[in-house]
């Protein structure tokens, strides 16, 4: 467990080593806030004007003074402290609508996480009412959110509520409330739909705008929808985006929190005599692989040596599963194609995480078993598997499942050809399954005498194994449900993966 603490511990230096702690302020200030006019407070003044903090034991908000931007952070000292942060009065009386937003972040190591929780009232002796709750703990992403607010009054106020239960920081910052008519911050900044050349550029809207401006790794484009296709851009490539909203007469909106993404490699065409490699050294950060939480809080990370000498294809410890996928590789090529790659599995108090490899043709197959590794291996481990199935778009990813054990380490990846097996000595497997599509048992022919059948479903997760005898394995699908399933089936032979459907 030494090992989980001092990696979180760095990462917590780096956060903390351009942060320093600014005066608070307790003044208290009525501000009107008419209609198509806004609030806006970034905290850059390195204090917190016409802002309280009300506060149940060693818990407190403090302004922090950046390296590039301030923030107002909850800091706390010991479990189910509370410190309430309590906006200026705005007097929105004039106003028939009107927005809350702001960004957050929050940090910790273990659950349970610290909690936030954002609320208004229409005076100060009205009860505090709830907008929202969060709890969570995040590294490296901040989070925005927006709020349409009610019952409106000429003593209005909102307020963040920090609850410890033992993490880090709660942050907070770009609080804005936009009364309508006025031009609000955009939030929710999101890129999805990425390819190697475009990405679909969303966020939200109040509206009232007729255009807005997209400021992209410092140049700017002004577009009349949303979401809006970026087209034309590089492969491979780190962007970083801001919005501002335009609506007209002159009125702009504050410039929204920058969000970063990167594009899609272009395939990777390996040959026998160009194959592919990554030792994961050439960043702190993944060049062409892309990793993906299928559930909980785990990831793939690059570790660049923390736990191990030299850069390594690292997954978190935390609890969950997650996947990390090459980019797309053109083997057609590659005369016996194969992969090969070390891994490391470290045991703890008897509890192993878990490696499982696959490959897809496409983005539009499903994906396909090659192999799994559940083992403790204290060392690292070589490994090659045979690729079946080669297309000129093949991806190849490493899942790992988390059993609260010491993660797991993937290292050397290498796509290309075994020279030391001939196109007519390739072992080949061959399967035949009836029937299929089937509505509970299934039978599996194999032209091997013994061997092991494992049944995943698309998301990867093993749902029945049984053992091939004499040839023949029968899997009962009674109890699962409707849809597609992939049967993997290891031998001496060979390797083979079958899809079974269940009516």
């Amino acid at each position: 467990m030494k090992n989980k603490h001092n990696f979180k511990k760095a990462l917590l230096a780096t956060v903390m080593a351009i942060f320093s702690i600014a005066a608070t302020a307790t003044a208290q200030c009525v501000i009107p806030i008419a209609p198509g006019q806004s609030y806006n407070e970034d905290f850059e003044s390195g204090e917190m004007e016409c802002w309280t903090v009300e506060t149940t034991g060693a818990a407190t908000w403090a302004v922090m003074n950046g390296a590039g931007s301030n923030v107002v952070a909850f800091q706390n000292a010991s479990a189910d402290d509370e410190a309430r942060l309590v906006s200026p009065t705005f007097d929105l009386s004039d106003s028939n609508s009107a927005t809350l937003s702001f960004t957050y972040a929050m940090m910790a190591l273990y659950p349970p996480y610290d909690e936030l929780t954002v609320s208004y009232r229409t005076s100060p002796t009205d009860d505090w009412h709830e907008l929202g709750s969060y709890s969570l703990s995040d590294w490296t992403n901040t989070y925005d959110e927006m709020f349409t607010l009610s019952e409106l009054s000429a003593t209005f106020q909102v307020s963040f509520l920090g609850h410890c239960n033992g993490g880090y920081y709660i942050f907070i910052d770009d609080i804005e409330i936009a009364s309508a008519g006025g031009c609000a911050r955009p939030v929710n900044l999101q890129a999805t739909e990425i390819t190697a050349f475009s990405a679909l550029l969303g966020w939200s809207t109040t509206g009232n705008e007729e255009s807005w401006t997209i400021e992209l790794n410092g140049e700017n484009l002004i577009v009349n929808t949303q979401p809006y296709l970026l087209e034309n851009l590089a492969s491979g490539r780190d962007y970083t985006f801001r919005v501002k909203a335009n609506c007209g007469g002159g009125m702009e909106s504050e410039w929204s929190q920058p969000t970063s993404f990167k594009t899609l490699c272009d395939v990777i065409v390996v040959t026998d005599e160009e194959p592919y490699f990554d030792d994961f050294e050439a960043s702190e950060e993944f060049v062409c692989w892309q990793s993906e939480i299928l559930s909980g809080e785990d990831n793939w990370v690059i570790d660049p040596g923390y736990l191990i000498l030299n850069n390594t294809a690292f997954f978190i410890w935390l609890g969950g599963e997650a996947m990390l996928v090459s980019a797309p590789l053109d083997i057609t090529a590659v005369s016996n194609p194969i992969l090969t790659f070390k891994h490391r599995q470290r045991q703890l108090d008897y509890r192993v995480d878990e490696l499982s490899v696959w490959y897809a043709t496409s983005m539009d197959d499903f994906w396909h078993p090659l192999g799994e590794y559940t083992y403790a291996c204290e060392d690292w481990e070589a490994i090659t598997l045979a690729l079946p199935e080669a297309s000129a778009t093949y991806y190849i990813a490493f899942k790992g499942k988390s059993n609260d054990a010491d993660g797991v380490y993937v290292d050397d990846v290498w796509v290309g050809n075994n020279p030391g097996v001939g196109v007519e000595e390739m072992p080949t497997l061959a399967a035949m399954v009836s029937p299929n599509p089937t509505s509970g048992m299934v039978s599996i022919e194999a032209n091997a005498a013994e061997g092991e059948v494992v049944v995943y479903d698309l998301f990867g997760r093993k749902v029945a194994s049984v053992t091939l005898c004499e040839g023949r394995a029968n899997i009962d699908l009674s109890n699962c449900a409707k849809g597609v399933y992939m049967a993997k089936i290891s031998s001496e032979v060979g390797l083979a993966t079958v899809k079974l459907v269940k009516e």
